[in-house]
């Protein structure tokens, strides 16, 4: 079973404790947040990458058969640009994924969350396209959890 959608659920769900997303203004691969009325910053997490399975933990050292899975994922965090200057939406974007980096530094567990580890792994340069009002920029996290496969013995 992958425990894909339990780990980027548990990585919105400590975004929101951050303080500066709510559900009006973040989401999980659905960008009509950034239509939101008011909403001058958002964040949407998407797959980053293929999902890894199968790492054996231990060779039975006490784990009991556990498998790691790792997972990547992207949150695109978005500023709204302004007409007159980009400069300002630029370095509100930068000092906002710094945050927001230091805070999921401290949160690895995902506040709780049945994941092993959290870890921010790479962070994108900021972008912005001429006929978007919105500069982004991603932040790819890595998050490792363990499983432990159901065997099913008997006739097949």
């Amino acid at each position: 079973m992958s425990t894909y959608s339990t780990s980027e659920s548990a990585l919105l769900d400590a975004i929101r404790a951050s303080g500066d997303y709510t559900e009006t203004n973040s989401a999980r691969g659905d960008f009509a947040v950034l239509n939101g009325t008011g909403v001058t910053r958002a964040a949407v997490l998407m797959q980053a990458a293929a999902s890894e399975f199968g790492d054996n933990l231990g060779q039975g050292r006490g784990t009991h058969g556990k498998r790691q899975q790792r997972h990547r994922v992207a949150i695109v965090v978005f500023q709204a640009r302004r007409q007159d200057n980009d400069g300002l939406p630029y370095v509100a974007i930068k000092e906002h994924v710094d945050t927001l980096i230091a805070y999921l530094d401290t949160v690895p567990r995902l506040n709780g969350a049945p994941v092993k580890r959290a870890e921010v792994v790479e962070v994108d340069i900021p972008r912005r396209r001429r006929d978007s009002p919105w500069i982004y920029q991603t932040i790819s996290v890595e998050i490792l959890t363990e499983t432990s496969p159901v065997l099913v013995e008997g006739p097949h």
